[in-house]
């Protein structure tokens, strides 16, 4: 059930506001100081209260559980990090996953920085991802924060309410969503934002809602190219990663790319970065198309593309979904979990087939990807559920007995092992079970 959406216009409202000041905005990189930096008072503060914020996002964000990608990632931004950042003593980078299928990425101006699941599950490449990393530390080490702070001062705009026309639009589109029975739309457009100003997360919401303005965006997407150029990244893939996010999959458009409110168009990035790289053609250094950086980078997303896809099922993004589960399955064939989801991807599918002979086409596909499921890690007691009661909707009983059956002795203390049971003893009764089943 999606809940009606909170209003974001009155909590916005609450948050406390800046006073009033002006100061400059033109600050140096952090790098620029190497192990010297330190932060200056209102930076201070804005990083004491990043602190706070994340302490609350890690309290009720849904973080994805994988330290082997969040060693990878960090990986990957060691590579990107300059020296002389590096050396600071102030700021270490540490990255962790949010799971959302939303295309999204942000950067606390304390050196966290968060990638949704969606947004990795696009990736096609080292590179690609590096760019969308390499994005967000520029955010951290040109000072973004405390700049857009500055900037909201000078003008007489609170920074809080900086946030609120975002905010507003946020409510609205989620409200119109719901009032047309666009759930998965709505779910995806209200999340995230009621989360963060639900929580009253400041400084989240302005990074990955509303972003810091044409401007310093812009100034992220080049500092971004510089980090992969001096890592020897292919600078070639870094406007496809915008191609990406623009063009998304079926209906992983539309609403999605709200997510990049005050961000330049997607469009205009995708020439931006194809302009800008055309003016300094990158070096011929191959280090993303190494074997080992593609089969490592392979072997971390995997997952990712596989957990994604179960969420998009979820709500009702299944042309996204099954597109994630074929890059999964040319990565792994042997994935059991991968095999069950295209399974209850194909069975979600039936429920809006209109043509009779596709349901009975894709109940077919279905069972043969639950059996397929089956094979490889027969001691699994989803796929056994699955396929016994299709079994039973499709009237081979004798299927049915032998799956339910399997599915009750593999998980006895299952939420629905008492009602399939249920089901065990009718077929029992009507003939079609061979012994009881108690």
């Amino acid at each position: 059930m999606i809940p009606r959406p909170r209003s974001p216009l009155l909590t916005v409202l609450t948050l406390s506001l800046f006073v009033f000041s002006c100061a400059t905005t033109q600050l140096p990189p952090i790098s620029s100081s190497g192990a010297g930096f330190e932060p200056l008072k209102d930076e201070s503060e804005l990083w004491s209260q990043a602190r706070v914020e994340e302490r609350k996002l890690l309290d009720e964000a849904p973080i994805y559980d994988d330290p082997l990608l969040e060693d990878y990632l960090e990986s990957v931004v060691a590579k990107l990090n300059p020296a002389a950042m590096a050396a600071n003593r102030q700021i270490r980078y540490k990255v962790r996953v949010l799971e959302d299928p939303t295309l999204n990425a942000f950067a606390y101006p304390h050196g966290s920085m968060y990638v949704h699941t969606g947004l990795l599950a696009r990736m096609e490449s080292e590179s690609q991802l590096a760019t969308v990393l390499g994005h967000e530390m520029t955010h951290v080490e040109n000072r973004h924060t405390v700049r857009y702070q500055r900037t909201a001062r000078n003008r007489q705009v609170g920074f809080a309410i900086a946030s609120l026309t975002a905010a507003v639009i946020l409510a609205e589109k989620e409200s119109d969503e719901l009032a047309r029975g666009n759930y998965g739309k709505a779910w995806r457009t209200g999340v995230l934002g009621d989360l963060l100003v639900g929580l009253g997360l400041q400084l989240a919401f302005m990074a990955s809602v509303n972003g810091y303005g044409r401007d310093l965006e812009r100034e992220a997407d080049f500092g971004s190219f510089d980090k992969l150029e001096n890592a020897g990244y292919d600078l070639r893939e870094s406007p496809r990663v915008y191609e990406l996010l623009r063009d998304g999959h079926g209906e992983a458009g539309g609403l999605e790319t709200f997510f990049f409110g005050s961000h330049p168009k997607l469009s205009e990035r995708v020439e931006s970065a194809r302009e800008h790289l055309a003016r300094r053609p990158p070096a011929s250094a191959s280090f993303a198309a190494t074997e080992e950086a593609t089969n490592t980078f392979e072997r971390r997303i995997r997952p990712v593309l596989r957990d994604d896809a179960r969420m998009n099922i979820e709500i009702g993004r299944f042309e996204l979904a099954a597109f994630e589960l074929d890059r999964a399955l040319s990565l792994l064939p042997e994935d059991a979990e991968a095999h069950l989801l295209v399974g209850q991807l194909k069975l979600s599918l039936v429920d809006h087939a209109q043509d009779p002979l596709d349901r009975v086409q894709l109940r077919e596909e279905a069972a043969e990807s639950l059996r397929e499921s089956i094979r490889l890690a027969p001691d699994r007691p989803d796929a056994h559920r699955e396929l016994g009661l299709l079994a039973y909707r499709i009237k081979d009983f004798a299927e049915a007995c032998g799956e339910l059956a399997e599915f009750v002795a593999l998980s006895p203390d299952a939420e629905d092992a008492q009602s399939v049971r249920g089901y065990l003893l009718e077929l029992e009764r009507d003939g079609h079970c061979a012994a009881p089943m108690r």
